[in-house]
């Protein structure tokens, strides 16, 4: 081994970047206002509460709201939204194409009032016929029928870990218990596998008694094609029962089109449905048509049609499959269905001029997709249980982790689509806020992490392809609503942050790839954006925002604004990497002069000596701003510098000061003292429920805009979700783990618990809301992870319990687990692949304070490795592989560093 200490150079910014060790003893929870009507009242224990392990979250009917509010989105990634129930029924159908532009629910309506499962059929939602029923038979005794639902199971418990939902059922009248494991196929880093339009239902029969028992599981479906058609035209719906060489039985729901020239087949309800039962064999039967109000009488029944057909939509066309079982005493046997559905026409898609969905790309029908799955179900199902129990094998608690994973699911919701094309696009939430808007979407970092696939789905399709089939202009100005085309509607030429977002995200999205061509092939597509932001609003070169600044408030502010500047800075720098690694290093030179002097400025001239402030431009004195307020998205381009392994970008005794204030005069466990006084604006947190607010007047002023402009004045009055998680994120990142967690935890127990709302569809300018999947964010900065895989390089820095801790990890080609325990002389780190592979070169680890490196051990799979270096850096070390490594996957790689000291 060469052993050298020895300071490295810039090889990689992130490397370098220095942190003290986390304490989280120090961090402190309380801090009360004098100047503004915010409380702190915590639980008791709260500190411990927020660090703890704890036990899953596990919902039960003896609240009857668990089961109103529980919608867990079930489908795959823009393959259409259907909710999972807490008692495993299916609701909130939004499959058929047909719900965008029939208003749903928008902002503060949907949060005060939100979806409920019973009334399912409201603000252009569908109600579908379908469930699951047991049948149980002991010989000489009565038939027991339950359907598998709320109404009719007396114990029912929900247990939430996306992507999948667990439910158990058990039933005081039932000899046996069932319990079912329900998901659409979920896999990081692979889209194709993650967009079935398919949900899959694993259930697990026991039996509890003493006798052996004759059972029978049915499943049943509607036949829902045509489900809006059918009301104008005369439409023959036709079940088929068929039995497939795969072994399956299936239940096939379509429509009977004599001449495929009909404009039926233009319909964005036109398609097909499926229902199949794995193992399908001799104990297996089927019927095309029944009566789901007479189950005893018509689902199980042997020897039903193998046909059926209804016109003029007489009556609900169902159709059911059924599994027969023999249980022993004690025995457990599982049964497997899958939910398959096709609706090609996007109704989404034709905003763009595009035709149809991704999957029409690989299906032709609703049996097509059952094959795909069932020839492919044992590693579909196999890697989609690996990845939520690599999530959750951690020693972050699991309420930390359900919240910062969950919003994932937005990518599974009606705000997510993916087109035949490949692009992606997405509203703000909830077919609200057209065109994958930049500045709403720059806050997501989820999805480049995730599946990177898609980011450059967006890069390529959207933001770097000339109008009018992308959103780029010559001057290098991005529509920040994508192709809307001028003159047509809002949202026409720039947002600044959502121009700063871009080239952050490309960052992103670089570090998250195996190499170095979508750099390549994008460089000059994010070079020309960088310079149509400097062009537009910085053409004196002094690294501050000037002009008309429009961004993700809805007006163009003036002035010389914290916020929108130090994004602004931190997109520069940004820049600045990417421009280096393409090795045009004058033009990193030149990005990182102008970030260099408004830092400057922002640090002398923008800090009031508790925050930073905005100061307002003389010729347009009734400007839409903050000035004087303290508001939260002050330094939320400290907090993409964190994501992106920048480092510090701004002064960090000043971020510590602002963090303080933020923290002081925002932060509340109830935001009804503050809305008393300033009821304006959206109730995104209601009185009794805690988070940031806004922005926070400690030094008065707030009554100059509110008689200026009061419609964007009252935005400063809210608490919107996906703004808390960046600053929740960057107090993570900034030494302030308590407070981080104090929020989420907020978020998670008190404003989306599933006793008072959905905890799936967190809600801003419409449900499900793109900015919400910040949260992942939060995760990030707890594990203190950078990455950059055209360098092979990855960190770790803890921020909760360092000393014992494990966490999941995605990397461009696999994903895995970080481990590290550390003690008095000895620090052991290990990473683990589950999926994939992983290129390493060079790893960056923290080390307690006055840890003295004097030994590193590197093993890789058992076998010693001998040629590396290493280098410490206060309380960093940064060890560097003479030669790339392949860690594959079930592959791992371990160091011990010993302490000198």
């Amino acid at each position: 081994m060469k052993h050298k200490i020895l300071v490295l150079g810039v090889l990689f910014c992130c490397a370098l970047c220095v942190r003290s060790q986390s304490t989280i003893t120090k961090d402190q929870l309380e801090l009360n206002s004098d100047k503004t009507p915010v409380v702190k009242n915590f639980p008791e224990n709260f500190e411990a509460q927020l660090v703890e392990r704890g036990e899953p979250l596990i919902y039960t009917k003896e609240n009857s709201n668990n089961f109103e509010f529980i919608g867990m989105p079930i489908g795959g990634i823009g393959a259409g939204q259907l909710y999972l129930g807490g008692d495993g029924k299916l609701w909130f159908w939004d499959i058929f194409n047909t719900n965008y532009k029939k208003g749903q629910l928008k902002g503060e309506e949907a949060y005060e009032h939100p979806y409920k499962r019973s009334e399912e059929g409201e603000y252009g939602t569908h109600e579908v016929e379908q469930g699951f029923a047991v049948k149980v038979k002991r010989n000489g005794a009565k038939a027991i029928i339950k359907k598998l639902d709320r109404d009719h199971i007396s114990d029912i418990q929900f247990k939430g870990q996306y992507p999948i939902g667990e439910v158990k059922y058990a039933d005081n009248e039932l000899p046996v218990t069932l319990s079912l494991e329900a998901f659409s196929p979920y896999l990081p880093l692979d889209v194709e596998s993650s967009s079935f339009p398919a949900t899959i239902f694993n259930f697990t029969i026991t039996n509890e008694s003493d006798h052996d028992l004759d059972v029978e599981l049915g499943g049943w479906l509607e036949n829902a094609v045509f489900i809006e058609t059918r009301g104008s035209h005369t439409i023959e719906l036709q079940n088929k029962i068929a039995k497939s060489s795969d072994k399956t039985l299936r239940l096939n729901c379509s429509s009977v089109i004599e001449n495929e020239s009909d404009t039926l087949v233009n319909k964005y309800d036109y398609g097909s449905m499926g229902l199949t039962l794995l193992e399908g064999g001799a104990n297996s039967y089927a019927v095309s048509a029944i009566d789901v109000t007479r189950l005893d009488e018509s689902l199980f029944v042997e020897n039903g049609k193998l046909s059926a057909s209804s016109k003029n939509n007489q009556k609900p066309l169902v159709g059911a499959l059924i599994k027969k079982l023999t249980l022993k005493p004690e025995e457990s046997k599982k049964v497997s269905f899958v939910l398959t559905w096709y609706f090609p026409n996007s109704q989404v898609a034709q905003i763009i001029d595009k035709k149809g969905k991704s999957y029409n790309n690989a299906f032709n029908d609703a049996d097509e997709v059952a094959t795909g799955i069932v020839s492919d179900f044992k590693r579909l199902s196999a890697k989609t249980k690996l990845w939520r129990d690599t999530w959750y094998d951690s020693t972050l608690p699991y309420w930390f982790l359900d919240r910062t994973f969950l919003n994932t699911s937005i990518l599974a919701s009606s705000t997510s689509h993916i087109f035949e094309n490949g692009q992606f696009y997405g509203f703000e939430g909830g077919y609200q806020g057209l065109g994958t808007c930049t500045h709403v979407w720059s806050y997501v970092q989820a999805m480049g992490r995730l599946f990177p696939e898609l980011e450059i789905s967006l890069r390529e399709h959207t933001d770097f392809s000339s109008f009018p089939d992308g959103g780029l202009f010559p001057s290098g100005v991005v529509n920040f609503r994508g192709r809307t085309k001028m003159g047509e509607g809002w949202g026409n030429g720039m947002a600044v942050d959502g121009q700063s977002g871009l080239v952050q995200r490309s960052l992103l999205t670089h570090q998250s790839s195996v190499d170095n061509q979508f750099l390549k092939n994008n460089y000059d597509g994010i070079k020309t954006v960088m310079n149509g932001l400097i062009n537009a609003n910085d053409d004196n070169h002094d690294g501050i925002l000037s002009g008309p600044q429009h961004n993700t408030l809805d007006a163009d502010w003036y002035g010389e604004i914290t916020w929108l500047s130090l994004q602004y800075q931190s997109a520069l720098r940004a820049m600045a990497v990417m421009a280096q690694e393409m090795k045009d290093e004058a033009y990193a030179q030149f990005c990182i002069s102008l970030a260099d002097k408004g830092k400057h400025f922002i640090e002398n001239n923008l800090f009031n000596g508790e925050y930073f402030i905005q100061k307002g431009d003389p010729e347009h004195p009734h400007s839409p701003g903050v000035y004087n307020g303290c508001e939260y998205s002050q330094l939320y381009g400290q907090s993409w510098a964190y994501q992106l392994g920048l480092g510090q970008i701004i002064d960090s005794s000043k971020v510590t000061e602002a963090l303080n204030s933020l923290w002081k005069f925002n932060f509340t466990t109830d935001v009804g003292p503050y809305r008393e006084i300033k009821p304006a604006g959206r109730w995104y947190a209601m009185t009794g429920e805690g988070g940031f607010v806004a922005c926070t007047w400690p030094n008065g002023g707030s009554e100059v805009l509110e008689k200026g402009n009061p419609r964007f004045a009252a935005y400063n009055n809210e608490s919107q979700n996906g703004y808390e998680y960046a600053l929740s994120h960057l107090m993570m990142s900034h030494e302030m783990p308590l407070r981080s967690l104090a929020h989420t935890w907020y978020m998670h127990n008190n404003r989306y618990h599933g006793s008072k709302r959905n905890p799936w569809c967190e809600v801003e300018w419409g449900i499900h809301y793109s900015r919400s999947m910040a949260s992942y964010g939060v995760f990030i900065a707890a594990t203190g992870f950078e990455y950059h895989g055209p360098k092979g390089y990855i960190g770790f820095a803890p921020k909760i319990t360092p000393t014992d801790f494990k966490a999941p990890f995605t990397t461009a080609q696999g994903w895995g687990t970080f481990e590290q325990k550390i003690a008095k002389k000895e620090q052991q780190v290990q990473i683990g692949i589950k999926h994939g592979q992983v290129k390493l070169k060079m790893l960056a680890f923290e080390v307690p304070v006055n840890f003295g490196v004097a030994q590193a051990v590197l093993n890789v799979n058992g076998r010693e490795l001998k040629n590396f270096e290493f280098n410490q850096s206060l309380d960093k070390v940064v060890v560097t592989l003479q030669d790339d490594i392949l860690l594959e996957e079930n592959q791992s790689l371990q160091i011990h560093f010993k302490n000198a000291n």
